[in-house]
């Protein structure tokens, strides 16, 4: 099965107060807003200085419904969880790619994937919706 890659999520641009030149620019990109469950999910996160150079950063991945956190990246997985601050920082230079699989529960539920990005002491955080569906 060939996933179409459709560009997604938001392109944040992070000011600070002063008006000063932004400490950072990400994006979060993922494959659809509709995956199917047991089906191969794929994001990537971009994390660039303001001149475009690769920015050494960290990430969290969330999910919420509605505005609660849900699930969390813990270890090597996506897992139940709850609080703004909960899961692992995930640390990388530039670009973080990765693959989910959405689960059966989560089919016909509106949810948020969040990235969660830190660099230059500042936080921003990329949301994309997701809608699962079920296999056909």
């Amino acid at each position: 099965m060939r996933l179409a890659l459709a560009t997604l999520g938001a392109l944040v641009l992070v000011l600070p107060a002063t008006g000063a030149t932004p400490p950072f620019k990400a994006s979060l990109r993922t494959s659809t807003t509709t995956p199917v469950v047991d089906q191969p999910w794929h994001w990537t996160v971009v994390a660039r200085d303001s001149a475009g150079k690769p920015l050494v950063a960290r990430l969290r991945l969330q999910i919420l419904f509605g505005s609660l956190v849900v699930g969390c990246w813990k270890g090597t997985a996506i897992t139940q969880c709850s609080g703004a601050t909960a899961g692992d920082w995930l640390p990388f230079k530039g670009v973080k790619r990765g693959t989910l699989t959405w689960p059966a529960q989560s089919v016909g539920t509106k949810l948020t994937f969040q990235a969660v990005v830190n660099a230059r002491r500042t936080t921003v955080r990329l949301r994309s919706p997701v809608t699962v569906r079920p296999a056909s």
